[in-house]
């Protein structure tokens, strides 16, 4: 609730400048034409965004708290009115998704064999486990474009499409405190706090890394505000946006058996261990439009 305020008072005071702004350019152009008689555009758009990186988790990891996190995005684009209504627009954008990642605690088993060809059961438990994701993607939209003019110089306006995204970059950090110990059946003794096969307790494991992320990702896209002009050529339009994934975009295996971490130094990325891993935003969106001709 507390970033949505934040959104809407950024809204509203750019909504006031823009009026004002467009008041001293509609007594200068009063005598104009109406912009919508112009039909190509070049424009400039960005603003900022609460992302949310959303990992279906199997239930090995239960438990698992998400927070969203604000990022930037950035865009450049170009368009056709057909009529003062409607246009089509494309372009090239990037968008950051950023999410944070809390699980607190974790238990975990599994059968295996030690290094003297032992089987036991080696056990594992974590806590304070967090980790933080972040991708990026290079975004080129077809857009539905509708305005609808309330008078020459203000007027509302609703956008929506498909856009491609294209990865170019990820990255995730995780780090945790770890026990490990061991049961050995044949002897009913469980083995814990000592070097032998690393069992060891409240170890800290700190490890980063890249993340598997498909190449191509549909993406909706929506965006809603009020749009302005006070010269012949230049519109101002300040809105609110909304973007979500189609479907999963990690290009994990399917879960089988997760291990979240077996050993000291060896932490595996959360999303790893997730069923499906999408993506949204919500934000203000800032827009800058030269209508050519």
């Amino acid at each position: 609730m507390r970033i949505i305020k934040t959104y809407c008072k950024g809204y509203i005071l750019c909504l006031i400048f823009l009026l004002l702004f467009q008041t001293n350019g509609q007594s200068q152009t009063s005598n104009d034409k109406f912009l919508w008689q112009k039909h190509w555009y070049i424009g400039v758009s960005g603003g900022p965004t609460q992302t949310n990186i959303s990992n279906r988790f199997t239930s090995v990891i239960s438990g698992t708290v998400t927070n969203k996190e604000i990022s930037y995005s950035l865009s450049v684009d170009a368009g056709y009115f057909f009529s003062k209504y409607l246009g089509l627009s494309t372009g090239i954008g990037l968008s950051p998704y950023f999410s944070k990642l809390f699980l607190d605690p974790y238990s975990n088993s599994l059968d295996t064999i030690d290094s003297e060809i032992e089987s036991y059961e080696r056990r594992i438990s974590g806590n304070d486990i967090n980790e933080t994701q972040k991708m990026y993607f290079l975004e080129i939209p077809v857009i539905l474009n509708f305005q609808c003019p309330f008078s020459k110089a203000i007027g509302f306006y609703i956008q929506s499409g498909i856009n491609m995204a294209i990865h170019v970059g990820n990255n995730y950090s995780s780090s945790g405190t770890f026990s490990y110990s061991g049961y050995y059946p044949a002897y009913n003794v469980v083995l814990k706090d000592i070097p032998y096969e690393g069992f060891k307790s409240n170890v800290k494991n700190d490890v980063s890394g890249e993340l598997r992320v498909k190449t191509l990702n549909p993406e909706l896209v929506a965006s809603g505000g009020f749009y302005f002009h006070n010269q012949r050529h230049l519109q101002i339009s300040a809105g609110f946006s909304y973007k979500s994934m189609f479907s999963d975009f990690s290009d994990y295996p399917p879960v089988e058996d997760f291990q979240l971490s077996t050993h000291e130094n060896q932490l595996r990325s959360l999303m790893e261990g997730s069923e499906k891993t999408t993506a949204s935003s919500m934000g203000i969106i800032i827009s800058l439009r030269y209508y050519i001709k």
